[in-house]
Formats: structure tokens, C-alpha cells, sequence
């Protein structure tokens, strides 16, 4: 499943910044880490576990109601009704910089995992330079909408309501199939309802759907003026969680990112999401040291496992549950084959063709699109759970009728660039 860095294969249509509003939501419904202390993926004595344990002892570590606690709860500092933001390390001698930083802690030789550790709600949005900025325009949007006159409850209600708007009318539409999102939006949920107040998170979601961005991510992004071409490790570098800022106390000014490369008529594309993923990505570990490392350790190898482990249905047995075309196996072949030789033997080998691992099919199924998005199993289960979860919110502006945003450009619309706009970082 790793793309050659000869790869000649088209980009995608969707700009890069929403393979990161992704992995933003992810961090904003989900977060499970029981499993790895049941047992290691990497274990010899790798075992499944058994439906007890997955009943009671497997626990969503987020609020899955997409009310954006990984920006809202503690550890996050705020001040009256705003948010704290971080300030870059300054050019020149200036220090600090500009406010587009996450708030750090200082320096600790003693505990690295405390070493200019982000005070953020969910330390994720600081595994990579791209999401810890897109925390800090969140952070910014907030403090603006605080600046006209709301209080701190005010300010974080409207916000939300927003960031539902973007993930309905703005995300979904790039990553699912319209038609699919649409006729959810106004026909109802039809396989994902729960209770409004015991909102859950999916398995078939969470372990394998909403795992497609992994696909999407590449290798070097133009990121902005002063590194044209930075590669994903350096990403990965220029934060406290997966990397060490190198001698900086907080972000260099020079790492700003430039977001107009990553949206519309920016040269940053998603990859196509299908069943590659970019070689620096495939063989990251540990976030983001580097190889050499174990087979059981590489992305892929562990997504598989984690489905496999927690008893996830194969894509065939949900592609019929939700009364959606089957691939065949001939068409699962086809697919791999055109990623290389070494993935059809793969496939052959695991029997994979005729039962397929639901992460898997669902990147094989989206290969199959002409427009690059997920196709309709894919699609399916991730706007039914969003929207699902979104119908459930507290804040939900699904259960709030007639409900339009107020803060972009254009009265009744709201994108994530508009998001962008209201924070003041689109430089």
C-alpha cells in the first residue's frame, strides 16, 4: 500500500486543507487508546478481543457531538471571553512574534512529553504543522467573534453552530458523494440514529470510514513563501507532540502557514483517495520518527490489525447490510493491481478479493470514482454518522430550524476559507 515517490497518478480536486479539517473533526468525536493496553498490535500472542471486552472495556476518550471539546476543554487557557492564542518565535531578533502559535508550555528537560507541550483540549492538533495551525485559527475565530461584544458562552455556541455549517454544506460535499449527503440531510438518517442524549461512536466509522484521509495526505506541500517544498517529516518536526521544534520555544515565524496554497486555486491537492498511501506517511512511526522500523509498526499494517481486532464486519457483509452494489473480486483485484504487483499478490494472499477488510474496500471502492471521492459505501457511513452525530448536538443546527450563518462574506453561507477569513490568517 505505499505509492512510489514516482507516483504519476493526477492529484485529486480537493485542496489539501480539507484532508486536515478531517483529521480535525476525528480529533474533535474520537479518540480510543483501551484497546493498546488489552493488547499490542504488536504482540506475538496478537489475539481478537472478545465482544465482552469490546463491550465494557472499550471507551470513546472525545465527546462525539461535534462540539469542539478538543478546542474548548481543559487544558486550553482562556482569558474572560477569550481564548489564548501562542505567539510565534519572532524573526530577527524580535521575540515573540506574531499570535499564531499554539499556548505552550515552557521547556522541561526532566519530561519530554511536557516539553513545550501544547495547552490544547486534545494534544493531537499538535502531531503536525498543518492541524496546529488550523487549532490556531479556530482559536483565532473565536477570539473575534468574542471581540464584537459576545461573552465566552456566546462566542463558543456560535462558533460551533459555524463549524457544523462547514462539515454539512462545505467538507462533506467535497469528500462524499452529493447525492448521498443530500438525501440524508433531508430524508433522514436511515442506518445511524442514536438517542439524543447516548450519541456513540461507530466502529465501522471511527476504525475504518473515517480513516480514508490517510490516502489523501502527501508527501511535500508548498507550504508557504519560505519552504516551497516541505516535506512531511518537517511537518511533523515543527510540533511539541510528535516532533521537538528543533531549539525553539515555540513555533519559528518562518513556519507560518501560507493557508490561500492549501484551499481552491492553491497548488496543494489532496492525493486520490485510494489504496496508496505516500511513502513518508507509510513508514511513519511513533509520530514521526522514522524507519527502520517493524512491519507490525507502519500505518497500514495497523489499521488492518485494529479492524481485525475489534471484530469489524468485512466491506462486503456492510456494502449488503446497507443495500449498496457489491464489488467483486475482480474489481478488488483490478484495483490493487493498479497500485502495483505487490499489492494484488498481497491481496491473493490474504484472501482479501472475496472478503475485504472494511478500510480496505472502502479505499478500493473510492478508487473506482471518477471525481476522487469516497463512493457509496464510503460516503454512506460517513455522512450518516456526522450528520447523525451533528442531529444529536447540543448546539445542533439541524434541530434548529432555519438556521443560517452570519459570520462569512456571503449572508446565508459559510466555508472554511470564510473560517480562515474571520480569524484573520489568510495571509
Amino acid at each position: 500500500m505505499v505509492e512510489s515517490r514516482h507516483d504519476t497518478r493526477a492529484d485529486s480536486s480537493i485542496p489539501s486543507a480539507y484532508t486536515y479539517f478531517g483529521q480535525f473533526v476525528d480529533h474533535d468525536i474520537t479518540f480510543e487508546a483501551k484497546s493498546e493496553t488489552l493488547v499490542k498490535l504488536s504482540d506475538q500472542d496478537f489475539r481478537v478481543l472478545t465482544r465482552e471486552e469490546i463491550g465494557t472495556k472499550i471507551e470513546n476518550g472525545r465527546t462525539p457531538a461535534l462540539d469542539l471539546d478538543n478546542v474548548y476543554y481543559k487544558p486550553a487557557p482562556r482569558d474572560g471571553s477569550r481564548m489564548v492564542v501562542g505567539y510565534v518565535e519572532g524573526s530577527g531578533g524580535r521575540h515573540p512574534g506574531k499570535a499564531n502559535d499554539l499556548p505552550r508550555k515552557g521547556r522541561n528537560a526532566k519530561d519530554p512529553s511536557e516539553d513545550r507541550a501544547a495547552l490544547i483540549g486534545d494534544k493531537r492538533n499538535d502531531e503536525n504543522l498543518v492541524i496546529a495551525q488550523l487549532h490556531v485559527a479556530f482559536l483565532r475565530a473565536h477570539n473575534a467573534i468574542a471581540a464584537r461584544g459576545q461573552t465566552f458562552d456566546e462566542a463558543r455556541r456560535i462558533l460551533r453552530r459555524h463549524y457544523q455549517w462547514i462539515v454539512i454544506k462545505d467538507f462533506l460535499p467535497r469528500i462524499c458523494d452529493p447525492f448521498i449527503v443530500n438525501d440524508i440531510l433531508f430524508g433522514g438518517n436511515k442506518f445511524f440514529r442514536p438517542e439524543l442524549d447516548d450519541l456513540f461512536m461507530p466502529f465501522e466509522f471511527s476504525v475504518a470510514a473515517y480513516r480514508f484521509g490517510h490516502s489523501m495526505i502527501r508527501g511535500v506541500y508548498d507550504f508557504n513563501s519560505n519552504f516551497p517544498r516541505a516535506g512531511l517529516q518537517d511537518l511533523f518536526t515543527f510540533t511539541a507532540f510528535s516532533g521537538n521544534l528543533r531549539n525553539f520555544d515555540r513555533l519559528p515565524e518562518v513556519w507560518i502557514i501560507d493557508w490561500k496554497n492549501f484551499l481552491d486555486g492553491g497548488p496543494n491537492r489532496a492525493r486520490p483517495i485510494d489504496t496508496a498511501l505516500t511513502e513518508d506517511l507509510f513508514d511513519l512511526h511513533a509520530f514521526g520518527k522514522p524507519m527502520p522500523v517493524p512491519v507490525e509498526a507502519r500505518l497500514p499494517v495497523r489499521n488492518l490489525l485494529r479492524g481485525y481486532m475489534l471484530r469489524l464486519p468485512t466491506g462486503q457483509a456492510v456494502a449488503k447490510a446497507l443495500g449498496l452494489p457489491v464489488m467483486s473480486p475482480a474489481e478488488i483485484e483490478r484495483i490493487a493491481q493498479s497500485i502495483s504487483a505487490g499489492q494484488l499478490e498481497a491481496v491473493r494472499a490474504g484472501g482479501f478479493a472475496e472478503r475485504t477488510p472494511l478500510w480496505y474496500y472502502i479505499l478500493a471502492e473510492a478508487a473506482t470514482q471518477s471525481l476522487g471521492r469516497l463512493g457509496p459505501v464510503g460516503s454512506t457511513i460517513v455522512a450518516e454518522v456526522l450528520i447523525g452525530l451533528i442531529r444529536g448536538s447540543k448546539d445542533s443546527i439541524l434541530r434548529k430550524k432555519d438556521w443560517k450563518p452570519t459570520l462569512g462574506p456571503t449572508p446565508g453561507e459559510f466555508t472554511l476559507e470564510d473560517l480562515l477569513g474571520l480569524a484573520g490568517v489568510l495571509n
